[in-house]
This record gives C-alpha cells, structure tokens and sequence, in this order.
C-alpha cells in the first residue's frame, strides 16, 4: 500500500512531464538566478527567465522560489516591463516571439551555515521543438534553475555573491557559419569562474530526458561545440541543422581554491539557414595595463555581404564597475564601423582575476541578424615600488624605497614584501609578470607597511640582491586575506656586508678517528681599507681567536688557537690544523673572533664541518650529509674505496643525497664526501672544497617479504542440506591456507617461517596466535570447540628477521547448530530423564527458554543452553503430569561480531511422557 502511495505520490509530482501539449502552453526558452550577499546568512535572490512573448495563458506574474531550507517557498513577483491591468509589470518584449522577465525576492535570513544550500525554481513548460531535449517533444518538459549556495565562515573566507552575467541566454546562429557566444560573466568579488557545459534538469537531480548536445544531433568533423572554461565563450563550428538547441553552463566559482558554489544558466540557441555571413570584428590581442594608465582600444568591424551595416557594442566588467568605470562609443552603423573602449584605469581596478570584456558587431539582416563576437582579457597589475636602494651597516643591510607608494591609499593594499636571491638577476621586465615566481629570489617578509626593512640574517662574503613587492588582498571582516594578488617587481639593488672581519673558508675532515682525528681550517682576513676595515682607528696589535663546538649550531664555544701581532700586515697566519679530535661520531664548528688592541673587534660567521651519515638497506647504502657555512655549496663529489683500498668518486650531485645500490649484503663500504662552494662575492672568487669524515656501513636486508595471500575454510562452508550439525574434530576447526606472491620489491623465495594472528569475536586488536616454522607448510589449522568465529592475518618472516606487512585479514562467521527435541522420559531411570538440546549443539552463549502448559501457564524457563528440564513446576518443585507441554525459545549464538539474537525464534511442543519407573 505504502510503494502504491510513493508512486501515485511520484506521478502527481511529475505528472506535467506526461501531459499532452496543450494550446499556448509552451512557455519557458532560457534563464538563471543570481543571488546577493546582504549580510552574513541574509540573502536576495533575483531570477531572469526569458520566455515564448505569444505565450500569454502560460505568463507568469510569479514564480515559486525554493530557498533549500525547511522555510515554506517564496512567491516571487515580476519586477519589469511595463505595469499591466492587474497592477503587476508584465516584463519587456525583446521581438523574435522572446520576453524577458526578472523576479526579486525579498531578504531571506538562514538559520545557519550547511554544506550548501541548493536555490531553485521549476516551471511547467518548456517552449516546444527544443530539438536536443527528449528527440524535439520539449514541451511535455518542465524548465528547472539552480544555484548552489556555500555559506563559509566569513571570519576566514569572506561574504560571497553569485557572479552577474551581462549577456543574455538567448542568441542566434547560422547554419554552416561559426558561432560564438560569451554570457560577459563579471564577479563583483573578484572571484576566479570555471565554465563547463553540463546537462540541462527539469528537477533537482533530473535532468532533461534524451539530452544531446548541439554537436550531438548531426555529428561530425564539422560539428563542434566548446566552451572556454576560463572565460565562458563558446565555440560552434559549425551548426549543421536548423532548429532550436538548448545548453546549460555550470559556472563554479573559487576563492582561494576553496569552491564557494555554482550558477547554472540555461541557454537557448536557435538556428536558421539564412543567405546571410555574420559580420567580423578584426583581431587584436589581450593587454595588461599598470593602475593608472589610460587604456584605448579601436576596435574595427566589417560586413562581407554587401549593402548590410554593422552595430558594433561591448560588454564586460569594466564597464559596470562603480569607480572610474570604462566607455565604449562607437560610429553609427556601418560597414565597415568602428568604436573606441576607453578606461581609466585605478589603484581601485587591481584583482587577482582578469577583467573581461566582449565586444559584437551585429549585422542589419532583415530576419535574424547574426553577430560576431571578441573577448578581451585585461589584466589591471599593481605598479612596482620605486626607487629600491641598500645600504650595508655593520652585520645587517636597510633597504629603502619611494614614499609614497603610487596604491598605498586604496583599501586593498595590505603592505610590502621583502625578496632577496644570492647574486644579481637582471631580468627584462613584462608588464603581464607580475610577483617573483621562478626568478630565483625567497620571500624573506610580508605585510610590511614602512619603507624601509632591515635584513639581518647575513654572511660575510655574500653578495645579496633584493626586489620590492606590493600586496593587494580582500578582507574578511576579521581581516585576513583572500584573493591576494601581488605587484610587478621593483627595481634590483645588491649589497654586501664589510670585509672587517674574518671569514672562514675551509673546515675540512683531514683524519677520521675516534681520538686522533684533525680538522682543517683556514679563513680569509679582513680587508684593510677606509670603506672596511680602517687601521687608522683600530690599531694594533691585532689577533684572531679561533673557537669550535661540538655540532652545527655554535653552543659551547671553546677556545683552541690565538694568532697575535702587533702589525696588521704581518698576521698572516689564516690556517690551522685542530688535533685529537673524534672525527668519526662528530661534526665541529668552528668561528674566529678579531682583536684590535685587545678590543674585539667582531667575529665570523660559524662553519661546520660536512658530516656524513649511511643508511643501510637491501643491497644498498643511503648516503646523506649536513653542514652549516656561510658559503655555497653547488655541488658535492662522492668517493667510495675500491678494492686496493683508494678513495675514487662515483658521483657528483648536487643534493645532499646518494644512494650507493647493487651491492652485495652484509660488505663493507666505505665513503668520504667533497663539498664544492664559494662565496658570491665578486672579490672571493675562489673555488672552496671540503671534506667530510670517512665512514664505512654494510648492506643489509631492511625489505620485508611478501605478505602471504590468505584464505580460510571451515565446515560451515562445506554444509549441504541445510545440515550445520555435523560432528567430529573438522567440524571445530578453521583451516588457514596461503600462497606467497612477490609484489614490488619484496621477495617471497626469503621467506623462513610465518605467523599466525587472530582476533576474537567482537575485539578489534590482533593477538600472535602461532607460528609455522616451516617455510614450505602453508597451511594452519585452528582448533576451537567455542567458536570458530574470528578473524585471521599471516606475516611472513626471513632470515634476518624482517616481517612482512599482515596478509589480507580474513573474518569467518560460525555456523551455530541448536535443535531441540519433542519428548522426554523424566523417569529417573537414567535414560532421557531431561529435557536437553540434541546433542551435539555449537557457537550458542545462552538462551531464553520458556515453557508453557497447555492452559498457558510457565512452567519452566533458563538461560542455560543446556536446559536441563526434569519436568518439574518452576513454581512449586512438582512433578508435572504427563501430556504436552509447548516452548519458546530465543537463541543467543556467538558470531565474530561478538553475541547477537538469532532472529529465527525457536518453538514447538514437549511430549512429557513418565513411562515406567525402576
């Protein structure tokens, strides 16, 4: 009764897809819906259909609007063309038999944030003849629009409205001539779009029946229909049939990469065969402009068939922004025409997104004109700061730039950003490249509102080049930003600190041992100059003070060598060799500090040493290293002993990584690496090399072998006839067989022994339930006479002791065997004297036995499985008469998912029969 309700309910709901067509009732020829933000959950919708003008008895002054919460549908009014009789607009007649109507909700509060919320509206009909949708019988179709709506967080994603399209769905094409179309899509917030064509629907998840797209219903290499997913514009080349076709564009917007929601607009195009070529808008490229500067375009058009005149227009975001908005004037029509776009571009206009503006020659033919249309992709940048300048001051350099900045005034500038690269990149600048991506530079600070920075984390030695960025960014209301979008580059200005003080150049491995090892280290000295170190000022005598630590960070510093003499001309003493060292467990770092008349006058910067670690594996050995200096590495030579016992390279990388493979398991290998640096500074050109400790490893075997491949049988898999009841030892037991496999690079021909893991009814963690030690047995059996229910996993084992991942985990049910009988003898004479299951019964944790005479009244019941009945009353202790008494019994079975009621209720009747007594 129920199913007949649904499907009564199913057809009155969609009944108005079976209809015959009835007089004036097509209706419905495009449309979408757009949604604004008022506040947060607080939102209006506004619908824009276009419908069949001849179409008067299926006019609608409203439409039903579904909000996609529990509140009851808003009745949406008409809100253009001119007021009819009955008090209401009736919407704006366009010519072609076409009416646009737009609807205007009120403000609809939400209770709160979903998933999403799915905004709709449904209309019965479409227009007729719709040649795509349901093989041209459209009108038995109904119309159906959606948005679908995500409501963030605004604290984190910011307030959100749907994209406006500024073309209308509604457009006409030629047979044989391309066509194309762009809805002129603008987001207001600065949103990315994503175009796709999708099905048209009739209700929410339906969608149209028997829908073909446009290059579907006459295919062909001269039939096809695309879409440009960045800008929305679609391609036909070319229209084979005439006729009416219908498309829906999904449009889904994102911010940050976060989807935020999607519109979906329902098209119509209608084809003709007309002698007639649409006009042609002369190609010209997309542009970037800096803020601020005026952008002109001409733009020309022309017809080829002779006596027509074109109409050349534009649309697109531009020209609907509310600050300093773009303008396009064109010539009277013509043939040839042209028009001029002018815009005065602001700080105000830079985004992220690329604004979008489309232009359409429309020709004068006298029964459908046809149009061509251009879209032009503008991209509004952020100017570069100016004027960038360092300055190099003791162990740090300022940077400073023009005040002010030319955007620093529009809401959207959130700061400065702060790039530096080792080495100069002078690098020829596009207007359309905006940010440093891929140049070479590090951000190394952001959100900087002053016009200056200091740069601090400096090495001597190093030539430091820096570039200025300006950030734009929206904000949500708790100020963090979205849709960030960076300036084009400043200039390039590069520095470098004082030569003052010593800098290191070699520390460097000269003996690997555990109590004599040595280190090399060597360092270039300061440079005695009024624009470095001034020895007018600082006078002798002078010293360096060499000190090392254990490590690479500098912590406990002792002091191991002083240099002293009292002319800076004469300490030339810049190498030293550091004995008795453990050069086999440590890295060492090492800083000179400078005197000058027994004043310090600074230090270095620490270097280290390079240290080497050895990773052992199957067949292989993993080499990496680490080293703190104030240098660049750009490459690293690996060296590995041969046979005679010399060091020879195998390798040179650059990374901090090899890996030594083909080996054989359990040798010796033993390796050192050279480090290949400089500074970049123009004056410390030389080449630096340095050593690291030696070090020896074997390969072992770390690969663990195949997980075996697993099954398990039991007797419940072998039951026939309904029997579950059968007897003896295999009937208790679960038999585990499996097969090894290779799979990657594990080997199943290492395998030694296998472990046995199990898991009861009902528990989730895994226990070692046995071992087989023999690799060649696979197989197990499992001897359980409470339940063979539970789940299994075997590990595999090598020589080495690798174990491998669990095989697949196996879960066996039982099959539970509880039959009762129908009499007893309750005689005493040792022979069927209770009432018990037939023995013998398996996998049952209790029961819920209740037994009743014949007038109803209980006379026994237990929990005990085994029952055990004498036929005595449960209420007085009697011996009850013979006669027949009647049961009811609840099975409780054990199952791997632990105990649970068979929903099989047992029941029956009992013959008490008291036979002769001895």
């Amino acid at each position: 009764m129920l199913r007949g309700f649904i499907h009564i309910y199913f057809l009155a709901c969609f009944g108005i897809l079976l209809i015959p067509e009835l007089a004036h009732a097509t209706h419905n020829r495009a449309g979408e819906i757009q949604y604004e933000v008022i506040s947060y959950l607080r939102y209006r919708v506004t619908i824009i259909t276009y419908t069949k003008a001849s179409s008067v008895q299926a006019d609608r002054d409203t439409l039903n609007l579904n909000w996609g919460d529990s509140t009851p549908i808003e009745k949406v009014l008409r809100v253009n063309g001119p007021i009819g009789t009955n008090g209401v607009p009736q919407g704006e007649i366009l010519g072609n038999d076409v009416k646009k109507n737009i609807y205007r909700s009120g403000i609809h509060a939400y209770a709160g944030p979903l998933p999403f919320y799915i905004i709709s509206v449904a209309d019965p009909n479409r227009i007729s003849n719709i040649i795509n949708i349901n093989g041209g019988a459209s009108v038995n179709v109904q119309f159906y629009l959606e948005d679908t709506l995500r409501i963030l967080n605004p604290t984190f994603v910011g307030l959100n409205s749907s994209p406006i399209l500024l073309y209308p769905p509604i457009d006409y094409a030629n047979v044989n001539d391309t066509f194309y179309h762009n809805p002129a899509a603008f987001d207001p917030d600065g949103d990315s779009l994503v175009f796709t064509l999708t099905t048209p629907f009739q209700a929410a998840g339906f969608p149209v029946p028997n829908y073909q797209y446009p290059d579907q219903v006459s295919p062909g290499i001269n039939n096809q229909f695309t879409i440009n997913s960045r800008t929305g514009e679609i391609i036909w080349a070319t229209p084979q049939r005439v006729g009416i076709y219908n498309i829906a564009i999904l449009i889904t917007e994102y911010r940050n990469g976060i989807k935020l929601g999607t519109m979906l607009r329902d098209m119509q195009i209608i084809v003709n065969d007309e002698p007639n070529n649409p006009p042609r808008i002369t190609e010209f490229a997309d542009t970037c402009v800096v803020a601020g500067t005026l952008l002109v375009r001409n733009v020309n058009a022309f017809d080829p068939n002779p006596g027509q005149s074109v109409t050349l227009s534009a649309e697109g975001g531009p020209l609907r922004i509310d600050i300093s908005p773009a303008t396009f004037s064109a010539q009277p029509p013509g043939n040839p025409v042209s028009g001029q776009f002018r815009w005065q571009t602001t700080c105000n206009h830079i985004r992220k997104e690329f604004y979008q503006v489309v232009f359409k020659a429309q020709d004068n033919y006298p029964f459908v004109p046809l149009v061509d249309l251009k879209t032009w992709i503008v991209r509004v940048v952020a100017p570069a700061p100016e004027n960038l300048q360092s300055q190099a001051m003791g162990n740090s350099i300022t940077l400073t730039w023009n005040q002010p900045y030319h955007c620093d005034s529009v809401s959207d500038f959130i700061g400065f950003s702060v790039w530096r690269r080792e080495g100069s990149n002078p690098f020829t600048m596009d207007t359309c490249e905006v940010g440093l991506a891929g140049k070479g530079y590090t951000k190394i600070a952001e959100n900087v509102t002053a016009f200056t920075y200091t740069d601090n984390n400096l090495n001597r030695g190093r030539l430091y080049c820096y570039r200025i960025l300006a950030e734009f960014a929206k904000r949500t209301q708790s100020g963090l930003f979205y849709n960030k979008v960076e300036s084009l580059p400043s200039n390039e200005t590069c520095a470098e600190l004082k030569r003052d003080l010593p800098i290191i150049k070699n520390v460097s491995v000269e003996t690997t041992d555990v109590t004599n090892g040595e280190m090399f280290v060597s360092w270039y000295r300061p440079i005695a100059s009024p624009d470095n170190l001034d020895t007018l000022q600082l006078s002798g005598p002078y010293s360096y003070k060499l000190y090392r630590s254990v490590g690479f960070t500098g912590a406990n510093l002792i002091e191991v060598a002083t240099f002293t003499n009292p002319f800076f001309g004469n300490l030339l003493d810049t190498v030293f060799t550091d004995t008795q060292l453990n050069t086999v467990d440590n890295a060492y770092s090492y800083l000179v500090k400078f005197f000058a008349n027994n004043l310090e006058v600074g230090e270095s910067d620490l270097a280290s040493s390079v240290y080497l670690t050895i990773g052992a594996n199957d067949k292989r050995l993993e080499l990496s290293w680490e080293e703190n200096v104030p240098w660049e590495n750009y490459e690293y030579v690996v060296f590995k002993r041969n046979e005679l016992g010399v060091f020879d390279s195998i390798a040179t990388v650059t990374t901090q990584e090899y890996t030594d493979d083909d080996l054989i398991n359990d040798s010796l290998y033993c390796y050192y690496i050279k480090s290949v640096g400089e500074y970049s500074s123009s004056d410390l050109n030389e080449t630096l090399f340095n050593l690291s400790q030696q070090r020896c490893e074997r390969p072992i075997d770390t690969i663990p072998p195949c997980p075996p491949i697993l099954r398990v049988e039991n007797s419940c898999n072998e039951v026939t006839d309904g029997d579950v009841c059968a007897s003896g030892p295999e009937a208790f037991q679960n038999r585990l067989i499996w097969e090894n496999r290779r799979t990657g690079e594990c080997f199943p021909d290492e395998i030694e022994k296998y472990y046995i893991y199990y898991s009861k009814p009902g528990e989730n963690d895994f226990a070692l339930l046995d071992s087989v030690l023999n690799a060649s047995d696979t197989t197990y059996a499992h001897l359980n006479e409470k339940s063979l229910a539970g789940c299994y996993a075997v590990t595999a084992f090598d020589s080495t002791g690798n174990e491998s991942a669990f095989s697949n985990i196996i879960c066996v049910d039982n099959c539970p065997c509880y039959k009762l009988p129908n009499v007893f003898t309750p005689n005493n004479d040792g022979r069927n004297d209770f009432f018990t299951p037939i023995l013998p019964y398996r996998y049952v944790d209790r029961v819920d036995m209740k037994i009743y005479n014949r007038w109803g009244t209980l006379v026994y019941e237990t929990t005990d499985p085994e029952i055990r009945w004498d036929g005595r009353d449960i209420n007085n202790g009697k011996d009850l008469p013979e006669g027949v008494y009647y049961y009811v019994c609840e099975v409780y079975e054990i199952r791997v998912d632990g105990v649970r009621k068979n929903s099989n209720i047992l029941n029956g009747y009992i013959h008490l029969i008291k036979g002769f007594k001895p």
